[in-house]
Formats: structure tokens, C-alpha cells, sequence
């Protein structure tokens, strides 16, 4: 623990202390960043939400209360987000033609579960639409992109910088009954689930919320780029969504 956050936990702090607690939680900035399951649109500079994820941290700085028992960092954490994500949401990264798409997609979704009395896959889907596979992994992203961006992030219950796969799950963020074997159940079976995904679907999900590497990493490890990495991890949620919970759409 450093002397600003000392400093903190005594209840009182100077303006050079809040400055060094700044200082200290810098990475955190970083490590927000690479870890947003959407990759930065292509108008956007990363050096401009790290300054935007500064500043977030400034607040945080100035407006941290440690007698409500949270932690500095899962505090910092929640506000660096949620400035990144307002940005983001400035800029609309999800236009009104991809917008539209969504709408089709959706549509060619429910028509193909009537026919065929079940879940569609992203290749049914993709054919169906007259689409090539990649650019229904495109819609997948703008899916889980404008639904990141539709949360709200004032919440301060998430553990300090967790990202975890049943946060992604809309199964996971419905009311479900307390019971622990119930619990037990539903994260067995999607466990269960993990292991039916394709191959490099799965990597991009154990990889990413298994072992903590940003898209950037799993793309080096997989040999692929950031964005294809993106679109890999929106086609394993948008499966998992479909396996656990069917008629739902995707939560990131």
C-alpha cells in the first residue's frame, strides 16, 4: 500500500497524496483498455481514451470515499470504464446502416428458429442473409458493441478490474433462483458448453477470460489480428447466449 493510499484509509489526504494515488494507478488505465471486449474503431486513437481513462481516474481520485468500504482500485476501476464508455458513446461507434443490419439480423434470426425449430447458427444465419460468415461476425461485434455501450456503469458491485464470461451471458444476468446446486448447475453446464465451441472460438474464451490476455495477446498467440480476435470472441458469447438461454440476445 502506498503512503496516498495510507493516506486514504486514515480518512484524510493532501493534493500531492491524490496526485501520487493518480500516479500509482496509471496501468490501471491501460489495463482497462485492453481489456474492453470491442476493439477501438478505427477513427479513434487509443492515446486519446488513455487521456480520456486519465481523467476518470482523476475523478475517482477526488471523489473517493474510502468509508463506504470499497477498495481505491475497484472504485478507480469503475470510473476509468465508465469515462472510456461515454467517449465511446459520444462518438456512436455503431452507425445507423450497421444499426439496421443488427435489425436484419435479428429478423433472419427469429424467421430461421421458426423453420427450423431451434437456435440458428452464425453459418445458417450468414447464408440466410446472403452474407459471407465474416460479415455476420461483424454484426456479432457491433451486437456486443452497442449493448457494452447501453450498460450502465455506476454500479460499484463488479470486483476490481474482473471481467468474467458470466457477465457476458444474458442467462447470467437474468434473476435466478439463490440456491447454490442451482448455481453450481448452470456454471457446469457452461463449462460444458465452452468445450462444444469451435476450436479456435474456445481458445479466444479461455484465453481471454481464463487467463487475462487482452485481444492484441490472443491475436499474437493465434496468429491472427485484433479485430478478427474480436469477432471471434462476439461469435463464442453469441453461441453460448444460444446454448444457455436460446431466444436472448447477446450481453456483454
Amino acid at each position: 500500500m502506498s503512503y496516498a493510499q495510507e493516506a486514504y484509509a486514515k480518512g484524510s489526504i493532501t493534493q500531492e497524496e491524490r496526485n501520487s494515488l493518480v500516479e500509482d494507478h496509471l496501468p490501471l488505465v491501460r489495463h482497462v483498455l485492453g481489456r474492453l471486449p470491442i476493439s477501438t474503431p478505427a477513427f479513434m486513437d487509443n492515446d486519446d481514451l488513455f487521456a480520456v481513462g486519465v481523467l476518470g481516474l482523476m475523478n475517482a481520485a477526488e471523489s473517493f470515499n474510502p468509508n463506504k468500504g470499497a477498495k481505491f482500485k475497484t472504485y478507480a476501476y469503475l470510473m476509468i470504464r465508465g469515462a472510456i464508455l461515454d467517449e465511446l458513446r459520444r462518438y456512436d461507434i455503431v452507425p445507423r446502416s450497421r444499426r439496421d443490419r443488427i435489425k436484419l439480423f435479428h429478423r433472419t434470426e427469429e424467421e430461421l428458429r421458426d423453420a427450423l425449430g431451434r437456435d440458428p447458427t452464425p453459418e445458417e444465419i450468414a447464408d440466410a442473409m446472403g452474407l459471407t460468415v465474416e460479415k455476420v461476425d461483424d454484426i456479432l461485434v457491433n451486437m456486443q458493441a452497442a449493448s457494452l455501450l447501453s450498460l450502465d456503469d455506476a454500479s460499484d458491485s463488479s470486483d476490481e478490474g474482473s471481467h468474467r464470461l458470466a457477465d457476458c451471458l444474458a442467462c447470467m444476468s437474468t434473476p435466478t433462483p439463490q440456491d447454490d446446486a442451482e448455481k453450481k448447475e448452470l456454471l457446469d453446464q457452461l463449462s460444458r458448453e465452452i468445450q462444444l465451441l469451435p476450436e479456435r472460438e474456445r481458445h479466444v474464451i479461455v484465453l481471454y477470460y481464463g487467463r487475462g490476455l487482452y485481444l492484441k495477446e490472443i491475436g499474437e498467440v493465434l496468429g491472427v489480428t485484433e479485430s478478427r480476435v474480436s469477432q471471434l470472441h462476439s461469435r463464442a458469447v453469441y453461441r453460448l447466449n444460444k446454448a444457455l438461454l436460446g431466444n436472448t440476445e447477446v450481453c456483454p
